[in-house]
């Protein structure tokens, strides 16, 4: 299958996302390849934990891997955060450390603060269900903090799974993006492959993937 360059996965989870992804970090570099995906992101909630395993995947495969993760705010919103090189790697390894010590066992959050403060190299994406932009309140303060810490670096993030609420939430987010001069990767999270013989059918970069 000849490359997609006008798609790569931004927001995929593995098996290390408990509950929330279900393949191995590896299953999803693998697919990405058979798929002719060149780059792909792995970005798995609060911790870098499959990166590992889906480098010596990537490398064996040609797919250029991209470093992130999805990290919880003590507000209870999430946003995803992708390393845009060395220093970016450093900076989220911290964050999330910073996150890890200070939570209970198994957990982590960190503050908006913190997040502005880690910003070198980084790449935000807000977007998602979690995410305040889409939410009912105006996040006024903290847009204007990640716009004033990430610069041209900050993505408003539309992803859609075909859930009835989502054309609301993407109507405030848009919206509320356009206003603050956020740019557009449209994406959807990807959580798990296809079993071995099925078929995967990808309708859109901004919709979700179906494997039947």
């Amino acid at each position: 299958m000849s490359p997609d360059l006008s798609y790569v996965p931004l927001w995929c989870k593995s098996n290390f996302s408990f509950l929330e992804g279900a393949s191995h970090p590896q299953e999803l570099v693998e697919t990405a390849a058979e798929l002719g995906l060149s780059t792909l992101a792995l970005t798995d909630r609060d911790g870098v934990y499959g990166m590992v395993e889906a480098h010596v995947e990537a490398r064996q495969r040609g797919v250029k891997l991209i470093g992130g993760a999805e990290v919880s705010v003590d507000d209870g919103s999430s946003v995803v955060l992708l390393a845009a090189d060395r220093e970016g790697w450093g900076s989220l390894c911290r964050l999330l450390s910073a996150g890890r010590l200070r939570s209970p066992k198994g957990e982590c959050r960190v503050s908006w603060r913190e997040v502005a403060e880690h910003a070198a190299g980084l790449l935000v994406l807000w977007g998602g269900e979690r995410s305040l932009l889409a939410g009912e309140v105006e996040p006024f303060f903290v847009a204007h903090a990640l716009k004033e810490a990430f610069g041209d670096r900050l993505y408003a993030l539309a992803a859609r799974h075909r859930r009835a609420e989502e054309a609301q939430q993407e109507a405030r987010l848009r919206g509320r993006a356009t206003r603050w001069g956020s740019r557009w990767p449209p994406g959807t999270r990807s959580s798990t492959t296809a079993p071995r013989g099925a078929t995967c059918r990808t309708f859109s970069p901004a919709s979700a993937t179906a494997c039947a």
